[in-house]
């Protein structure tokens, strides 16, 4: 492999990676503001969203749900809705939770005083949840469940996953300019070297001379290159 074709190859990695990183910080830009106005929409009109993601930092719904999956659930309007082995995302007032939800399985639905109370239990654990819920504390039904993406969400949102994401695309396309200006200053110099440059007054002359002509093809090709 020559040299020109090595800085050619660096060139174009470089800005397909950043291209790459446009298009996905764009792609999730655009989610995430689609995201927040729904439930925007939500918080004004008092009711659940109709669309929550959630991230999942337990096991113990493994191994249908594994730690790092994300879950989409989407609002169920009545309990007729709901049935036994959904996988619903719940806040519990029986279990200490930080205030963070629950996503576990229905494991029964009784009635009691014409109150529908749903009993819930995680897949990977021996002992059903306590307590009980009600309608009016679920968040929805799981409906996708994507494997692994929350580790490139915890990824990205440490420094080392800004640092690569963001800053060595940048960079990369920041040294790249840097060589195409010095590159564009070397030709410049060997142009007003050539003896007979300044005596030059008509474009045909530039023409004849090939060296000259060489140069300058190859500075409007560096100029040319986005």
């Amino acid at each position: 492999m020559n040299k020109l074709g090595l800085k050619q190859i660096t060139s174009i990695f470089f800005k397909l990676l950043s291209l790459l990183s446009l298009i996905v910080l764009f792609v999730v830009a655009v989610f995430f503001l689609f995201f927040i106005l729904v439930n925007q929409v939500a918080r004004m009109n008092n009711t659940r969203p109709l669309i929550s993601i959630f991230t999942i930092v337990s096991p113990s719904m493994e191994p249908n749900i594994m730690v790092y999956d994300i879950i989409v659930d989407l609002k169920v309007n009545n309990d007729s809705e709901l049935k036994k082995g959904d996988i619903i995302t719940f806040y519990s007032n029986s279990i200490n939770t930080g205030g963070y939800t629950i996503t576990h399985r229905i494991y029964d639905i009784t009635e009691v005083d014409g109150e529908i109370r749903y009993v819930t239990k995680g897949d990977n654990n021996n002992n059903i949840d306590e307590g009980y819920i009600t309608f009016k504390d679920i968040v929805g039904k799981v409906r996708l469940i994507i494997p692994d993406i929350g580790k490139i969400q915890f990824f990205l949102s440490s420094r080392m996953g800004w640092l690569i994401v963001i800053l060595i695309p940048a960079l990369g396309i920041i040294i790249m300019d840097i060589i195409k200006l010095i590159q564009i200053f070397r030709i410049k110099k060997e142009i007003e070297d050539i003896p007979e440059y300044k005596r030059i007054e008509d474009i045909r002359e530039i023409e004849e001379n090939k060296k000259l002509r060489a140069l300058i093809e190859r500075a409007n090709k560096l100029n040319r290159k986005k």
